[in-house]
């Protein structure tokens, strides 16, 4: 197999493999019957799901022979590999996660039989597969707006699952139909609780855990910053106690909203099912303290009591914290010139990360890039400040393609926790093969080379359109990744 047939074949592969050699010679027929030979640890509903994969992926009933033994011992829970000859095609993995991730590597590799009208069977050519994730951790962050469409959330779980995202930090904005305290939130724009359900539970099928965030300091607007709007007190303003004067902020100087938060986040997290993280956001905090009451305190004191008080409500739940950088590095310091950085001088909140429990996991948001001196590494000094100071870091990017990569690249090297891409307002238009092409990448095998941009993108819209007849959609709306394609703005529902 020559050099270009390798490089058309690799191009289809989202994130590309660690080790992958393709070879010459009859190829392996996806038909009735076709032998697979799995080899796991920990053999737990492995059988009956990869049966399923093959039914569900290609319609075949293949004969399975399982072994128990010859796995590595030092083999990643999500590792996997895989020998493709013309007769067998064979699977090695720990257990249940990697052999769902050789499934999926199977899918995008397999091609459909040539010179006929209609599909009348698969093959894969043969092949030998090493694979590993660079980072524990590979996260996609997806905010549900209350023009978000919960069809177009489910497709991005289940493209995020397909890429070999393990997690999904779920942003409601407004819109989760609290029963403790059903005023947070638009009254009108509620979601369905069996729907979302549904998702988190499809999640766990497809092997991606979600993550519930709620901002417990900055964005208590639960509406984006441009938009004027104010989910809870544009409706009810008696609520008005609970946030500071402008809105923005939480006022944790009173107690109630430690009370009603408590409330809304335990709610929250035994919805989700209590996963093992809970994101408490915590950025863009800028108006702070501004009301009577918290100008009475020490700023810091009040924050991090407040942060300390979730962290310990988690940790009796054996859950960890996830919180965003910014507010804790002061804007303006020479050190994060060129970063994200959001403390203000007066808020006096550049030491508060010295009094908070190190197993807070810190969510660095970088999104653009700085090339370093010789213009090939990029520094990144707040992600190397908290790590040197203790904590577990993850660092999250959003749509600039070098700074995606670089920060693949630093968390692997540096052996960070590892990686959430934040998608916000902008997970569709011509940023979805970004989100779904580069971050897969970067998050799992940061240092392949990635295939020629067209390539990477006709990649992306092809597995999109296998999560659509994992859907059965048929509505037009609902293929591609825009719903129109004239004018499609940055939401799949709105026009420019």
């Amino acid at each position: 197999m020559n050099e270009s047939e390798i490089n058309i074949l690799k191009s289809r592969l989202i994130p590309i493999p660690q080790e992958i050699e393709f070879n010459d010679g009859q190829e392996y027929l996806l038909q009735n019957g076709c032998k697979v030979h799995l080899v796991v640890a920990v053999s737990d509903g492995v059988a009956e799901k990869v049966s399923s994969l093959f039914k569900s992926y290609w319609n075949v009933d293949i004969s399975l022979a399982l072994d128990e033994s010859g796995v590595p011992g030092q083999m990643k829970d999500d590792a996997y590999q895989l020998a493709v000859t013309d007769g067998l095609l064979a699977i090695k993995a720990k257990g249940l996660s990697g052999v769902m991730n050789a499934c999926k590597t199977l899918r995008q590799l397999a091609e459909v039989q040539r010179g006929t009208e209609k599909v009348a069977g698969y093959f894969i050519v043969p092949c030998v597969i090493k694979d590993e994730p660079a980072v524990e951790f590979r996260g996609i962050h997806l905010c549900i707006f209350p023009e978000t469409k919960l069809w177009d959330i489910e497709k991005q779980i289940r493209l995020a699952a397909y890429h070999k995202f393990n997690y999904a930090v779920i942003e409601s904005w407004g819109v989760f139909p609290f029963e403790s305290h059903p005023e947070f939130g638009w009254q009108d724009r509620k979601l369905n609780r069996s729907e979302l359900k549904r998702l988190i539970h499809l999640g766990r099928e497809l092997g991606i855990t979600l993550i519930p965030q709620f901002n417990l300091l900055g964005h208590a607007t639960a509406s984006r910053s441009v938009t004027g709007k104010h989910a809870i007190l544009d409706v009810n303003p008696a609520l008005q106690p609970l946030f500071e004067p402008d809105g923005w902020t939480w006022c944790i100087s009173n107690p109630n909203v430690r009370r009603i938060l408590t409330d809304l986040v335990l709610e929250l997290h035994d919805f989700y099912e209590q996963p093992p993280f809970f994101h408490i956001g915590c950025d863009e905090a800028d108006n702070i303290g501004t009301c009577r009451d918290c100008r009475c305190h020490e700023l810091k004191s009040l924050v991090r009591d407040h942060i300390c008080w979730f962290y310990g409500l988690f940790k009796q739940r054996g859950a960890r914290v996830i919180m965003w950088h910014d507010m804790l590095i002061e804007r303006g310091d020479k050190r994060w010139d060129g970063y994200t950085a959001c403390g203000l001088p007066e808020h006096k909140l550049n030491e508060l990360w010295k009094e908070l429990p190190k197993e807070i996991i810190i969510a660095d948001w970088q999104y653009g890039y700085k090339a370093g001196e010789d213009e090939a590494v990029t520094l990144w000094p707040t992600t190397e400040f908290f790590q040197n100071a203790g904590f577990n870091v993850m660092v999250c990017p959003w749509l600039n393609v070098e700074g995606i990569k670089s920060l693949g690249k630093l968390a692997a090297r540096k052996e960070l926790l590892g990686m959430l891409e934040t998608t916000w307002h902008i997970s569709h238009d011509n940023k979805h093969a970004i989100i779904y092409g580069v971050a897969p990448n970067a998050a799992w095998n940061p240092t392949a080379e990635l295939p020629k941009w067209l390539s990477l993108r006709l990649a992306v819209a092809l597995h999109n359109r296998q999560v659509g007849w994992d859907m059965g959609i048929k509505e037009y709306e609902k293929t591609g990744w825009n719903m129109e394609q004239v004018d499609p703005g940055h939401h799949p529902h709105q026009l420019v």
